[in-house]
């Protein structure tokens, strides 16, 4: 099995994660979340939000790694579990549709940062 960097750290950013949705689902760069979680910005990241992604799926709730996102590109750095530097408009479509799964499921009425914006 690989070892997935930072795998003693899920705890503790699942739940920056959680705390951040109940906040408002206020969306957050890598190297916001890896000040929180004390993890370098430039991660590795891809491993970890993959654990916890498929994690949250098998329990039935929302992907909370949705809220993460490229400084740069204002979205995800994968959509979808594909890379997405730069997101394809689909791929900008499907993060503001998980991202609303999260705010539906943590904070009702809050705004989705990535609804609206240009595809």
């Amino acid at each position: 099995m690989t070892r997935i960097p930072y795998f003693d750290k899920q705890d503790l950013i699942r739940s920056a994660l959680v705390k951040r949705a109940q906040e408002g689902s206020r969306i957050l760069t890598y190297t916001q979340l890896g000040k929180i979680v004390d993890v370098p910005a430039r991660g590795p990241w891809k491993q970890i939000l993959d654990f916890i992604a498929l994690g949250e799926k098998r329990q039935g709730l929302p992907d909370i790694t949705f809220l993460v996102v490229n400084k740069r590109t204002g979205y995800p750095g994968q959509i979808g579990f594909r890379p997405a530097a730069p997101p394809t408009a689909e791929q900008k479509a499907l993060a503001a549709k998980e991202l609303q799964k999260v705010i539906d499921h943590y904070c009702p009425g809050a705004k989705n940062a990535l609804s609206g914006k240009a595809v």
